[in-house]
């Protein structure tokens, strides 16, 4: 439509001497009409469009010579270079220069040798001009194309080789973790195991050798019923049996992550991870270990948690229990309570215990302590709220004094 309505305009100024000799108006927008039809698909079908084009042009030249067809035409030769195949890129380039030179031969043989080359520079900025144009701008073109195509390329090879050694680094890991951590951990659990086989053999041994001596069945089961009651009520046999129960848990969830680490599985994929539902498994199982250390442990837990993704899931068990271990590793004797707050948008997860007070001997320890902490318990933590974009605090409560607050909250839904 701007062709056409700027070759009306031309013929409207110039009349005669732009659209060429005095035709009728209907002559002269005739082929303006047909080239801009063309235009429409001189980048869909480019061959089609130049090859109407030139048959207009042809007999528009022939009969009347009009500048606007002219114009339209070289239009359609850029289209034709910058959009068509290779082959009509390649006919265009030798035949406009072919029709250049004709043009110019045959001007100066006929005619006077300053007007044929003068009408030939013309021709050649009408027809070579914007072949050339459009193969500059189709070879710029597909440089640009070939060097995003390199660089995607290098960014594959390079997420490759990224790949790869994170692959290597996880097996390394994994076989790092499974030589030292998961021997050490195998080694807790079976002396732990023999230990507690070797002094129910002893009792068996003892309760069998009383009962013989008597030579009375009620007395043989009476032993065994005193015997069974010491067993249970021998704080060293608790440790043992705490000691072995989560030392085989340990090895278990280290064999896992030994697993995990070997596969090429990403970290939300629905392998046997913790969930909500067990915290109150967690809390049960960390119970014998916190009335050693006269620690009493309360829940206030949903009868029933929200659904959430993995990772929050993963993050909010984690917190749970990071924070379980520092109180049995910290505080003194009282109470602990252990909240999860599932709102609409967050779970909100607090655990508060008594402060460690500064002398040792008012806290009832099973065992010496081993070491101390160095905070990196907190630190993971802290980490772990700031993945899902939590938020994390633990300090002494300000809301009561004499007591330590730790405190998560998550968003139910994370935006990846």
């Amino acid at each position: 439509m701007g062709f056409f309505a700027g070759c009306l305009i031309l013929y409207v100024l110039g009349g005669p001497r732009v659209m060429g000799s005095d035709i009728p108006a209907w002559q002269a927008v005739l082929p303006v009409l047909v080239l801009c039809t063309a235009t429409a698909f001189r980048s869909a079908l480019p061959p089609m469009a130049v090859a109407v084009g030139t048959v207009t042009v042809t007999v528009e030249m022939t009969s009347s010579g009009g500048l606007g067809p002219v114009l339209i035409y070289t239009d359609l030769l850029y289209a034709a270079a910058l959009y068509g195949a290779s082959w009509l890129c390649r006919v265009l380039q030798f035949g406009t220069v072919a029709v250049t030179i004709a043009t110019t031969v045959t001007l100066v043989a006929i005619s006077d040798r300053s007007e044929g080359v003068t009408t030939g520079v013309i021709v050649a900025m009408l027809l070579i001009s914007p072949v050339w144009t459009g193969l500059l701008i189709r070879n710029h073109k597909e440089r640009a194309d070939a060097e995003r195509e390199r660089a995607a390329q290098i960014n594959r090879l390079a997420e490759l080789d990224r790949k790869t050694v994170l692959q290597t680094e996880r097996t390394r890991m994994a076989r790092e973790l499974h030589d030292l951590v998961a021997n050490h951990l195998s080694a807790i659990a079976i002396h732990s195991s023999a230990v507690l086989s070797l002094t129910e053999a002893k009792r068996a041994a003892q309760s069998a050798a009383a009962a013989g001596a008597k030579g009375d069945g009620d007395g043989q089961a009476g032993g065994e019923s005193s015997v069974r009651v010491k067993a249970d009520d021998d704080p060293i046999l608790q440790a043992l049996a705490v000691i072995r129960e989560n030392s085989v848990q340990g090895l278990a969830e280290m064999r896992r992550m030994v697993v995990l680490l070997r596969s090429d599985r990403g970290v939300d994929d629905d392998w046997d991870r913790p969930q909500l539902n067990a915290l109150g498994a967690l809390v049960e199982q960390a119970r014998p270990a916190a009335d050693a250390a006269a620690l009493t442990l309360h829940t206030d837990f949903p009868e029933n948690f929200p659904e959430v993704s993995s990772v929050i899931e993963v993050t909010a068990y984690r917190i749970v229990q990071e924070a379980l271990t520092n109180v049995l590793k910290h505080a003194s004797a009282g109470r602990v309570r252990i909240r999860c707050q599932a709102g609409a948008e967050q779970l909100t997860i607090t655990v508060d215990s008594p402060l460690a007070r500064p002398d040792p001997r008012t806290r009832q320890h099973p065992v010496e302590r081993l070491a101390t902490g160095a905070g990196a318990g907190l630190t993971g933590m802290s980490e772990r709220a700031a993945l899902v974009g939590g938020l994390f605090d633990a300090g002494p409560d300000r809301t009561a004094p004499g007591r330590w607050r730790v405190r998560a909250v998550l968003p139910l839904t994370q935006n990846t």
